[in-house]
């Protein structure tokens, strides 16, 4: 049986008010049309929903039971609406994030903790992947928001600086220069570097090669295509070392120093990346992180707190 919305209402203030006037009043219509649409939702119930006489106006027993219904019925509605509203102006809904190995360390735990509390109606979900795969997976609309260290230069993508992070040179902690407070890549010419295969992060390894040539030498590269703070153990492996972002110290790993790298070319930024044509939850979220990446002192060289 299909009953109008507004009718629905005109019942509830009705069981309220138990006064046809004043539920006119509130409801600003006429009385007599009042009366007259409680008669026809009555007929098609065909239910006695109110008692009349000629001085008062009162509920049935089944119009007691059907005003708590109808509450329920209103509030959920009421409740929908201001959801629907919410998502379309960007205050709800679910955002996917993919994000690359290095970002985390601490950028992603930081970003996610402030939009947690900033934006309580949205709900998070973070997946791991190489930088190749975050950006395929924004073309292809599998994820809303890519965390990636380097502007991929797309028209269908916007891309935005968060962070631009110092470097550290994560080494065995018998190495001769692990007791060093820092260390200049000039220094560091001969060791055998751990790096990432430019088929999985082509625009992350063009930006470590052009440090390396600003430190005037191209190392000798030991090839890793293991994620994440599981390069260390290829380190160990393979006796080498890495040119990380220096939140990679917060894995605290056994064995492994981490000097600080003195060269002022030597960082790397955040980036976070969205489609053109993101949805307004996406442009809202981009806009909270930005704020809070110029609150953290992101846009400047920082090393991890």
């Amino acid at each position: 049986m299909d009953v109008d919305l507004a009718v629905l209402r005109s019942f509830a203030v009705l069981a309220e008010e138990l006064h046809f006037a004043r539920a006119a009043e509130r409801l600003h219509i006429e009385q007599p049309a009042l009366s007259q649409r409680i008669k026809r939702l009555e007929r098609r119930m065909g239910v006695q929903l109110l008692v009349r006489d000629t001085r008062n106006v009162r509920l049935s027993p089944a119009g007691r039971d059907f005003t708590a219904d109808v509450a329920k019925v209103l509030q959920l509605f009421d409740e929908a609406v201001a959801r629907a509203q919410e998502t379309a102006a960007g205050e709800r809904g679910t955002v996917r994030i993919t994000y690359t190995l290095s970002v985390g360390y601490e950028t992603l735990p930081v970003l996610v903790g402030h939009m947690e509390q900033a934006l309580p109606h949205l709900t998070f979900q973070a997946v791991e992947a190489w930088e190749s795969d975050v950006l395929e997976s924004l073309r292809r609309r599998q994820c809303d928001v890519g965390l990636v260290r380097y502007d991929p230069v797309d028209d269908e993508l916007v891309s935005l600086l968060l962070r631009c992070e110092r470097l550290v040179i994560a080494m065995p902690e018998t190495h001769p220069l692990a007791g060093r407070d820092s260390v200049h890549l000039a220094e560091l010419r001969g060791e055998r570097f751990v790096t990432t295969p430019s088929s999985l992060a082509p625009g992350y390894q063009a930006m470590v090669d052009g440090i390396f040539a600003e430190a005037g030498y191209v190392p000798e590269a030991v090839r890793n295509t293991v994620p994440g703070s599981r390069l260390m153990a290829v380190q160990r492996q393979t006796a080498s070392v890495a040119l990380l972002a220096a939140s990679a110290q917060l894995s605290r790993l056994p064995d492994i120093a981490f000097v600080p790298v003195a060269d002022d070319f030597a960082m790397l930024p955040v980036r976070l990346v969205h489609r053109a044509d993101a949805p307004e939850v996406v442009c809202l979220l981009a806009d909270v992180l930005q704020r809070e990446a110029r609150r953290q002192g992101w846009l400047g060289p920082v090393t991890p707190r």
